[in-house]
């Protein structure tokens, strides 16, 4: 059965420079998207942090939409807005109304088949693109909330989408997390959501530094935990030399008192263990996200 989920948020970016503002601000090459098609962004700030992970599609060729779920849509379009200057552009802020994730195509809303990896299907009630990445392909619709009213809403088949999430590598940016992470931690760079050829954008120098001279000390890890309470993004993680190794962005229980976690920390091997005294949480590196052995 198709699971419900929390509905994104939604920023329309419109005009006849839409395409243009989007390239300038956004780190992937917005230019290289076609009309019906959807990449992975970011908006870093200028000291190359990220402020906001989302799914760019480009409905028009003078309209794009941005879909996350984290910052709230109303801060960023006010953040944005800042830098539109004389372009033609108009920013309008919003959100879903439901939301589903779907492990069997089959179910998909009717009357819509399922999209190629980077295209998205909207027939004007709801909007379908694929997960990329994970052992098996998923699907997420958004839009309106009859059509999408058979959903399962419940806290298991959350936490098993969640799972599948973090099996993928995948993290949402939440509020707390804004402005804490770099790119090449939270491996934007394997998603596509950063590029280092497309020219200026705000953090590119710390992006395009970082890519061509190296220098990265931490990278994304799949952890299992066992802990009580589900850890919390930014749950700082201790070693067993108590030294802070890193932290938490997105966990999610896969049985009782036990699940999946992503954290941001230095190349760690498989097996090595990491603690959280606070939270009473035990970690084990399953492996770096990046590793094609993962």
């Amino acid at each position: 059965m198709p699971i419900a989920l929390p509905p994104p948020c939604l920023l329309e970016i419109s005009g006849a420079d839409a395409a243009a503002f989007a390239h300038a601000q956004f780190a992937s090459d917005v230019r290289a998207l076609a009309v019906g098609h959807w990449q992975w962004s970011a908006w870093l700030s200028a000291q190359g942090r990220v402020r906001a992970l989302f799914r760019l599609l480009r409905v028009a060729d003078d309209r794009l939409v941005a879909a996350w779920w984290g910052v709230p849509v109303a801060a960023l379009r006010d953040e944005l807005a800042r830098y539109v200057f004389r372009s033609r552009v108009q920013l309008r802020a919003g959100a879903a109304a439901a939301a589903a994730g779907y492990f069997d195509p089959t179910q998909l809303p009717a009357g819509i088949a399922p999209p190629s990896a980077d295209a998205f299907r909207d027939d004007g009630r709801v909007c379908v693109l694929p997960v990329a990445g994970g052992a098996a392909p998923r699907w997420i619709a958004f839009g309106d909330a009859a059509a999408l009213a058979g959903a399962v809403a419940s806290d298991d088949a959350l936490a098993r989408w969640r799972a599948a999430d973090i099996e993928a590598g995948l993290v949402e940016i939440g509020q707390d997390q804004a402005d804490r992470q770099l790119p090449a931690w939270l491996g934007l760079d394997r998603l596509g959501a950063v590029s280092v050829t497309k020219g200026c954008y705000p953090g590119q120098e710390i992006v395009a530094r970082m890519h061509f001279r190296g220098g990265n000390k931490r990278w994304l890890h799949r952890l299992a935990f066992r802990s009580a309470a589900l850890p919390p993004p930014g749950l700082a993680l201790d070693g067993d030399d108590g030294a802070v190794h890193g932290e938490v962005v997105a966990a999610a229980w896969t049985g009782s008192a036990e699940g999946l976690a992503l954290a941001v920390l230095p190349p760690l091997p498989a097996g090595a263990h990491l603690h959280a005294p606070d939270a009473g949480a035990s970690f084990r590196v399953i492996c770096a996200v990046h590793d094609a052995s993962a």
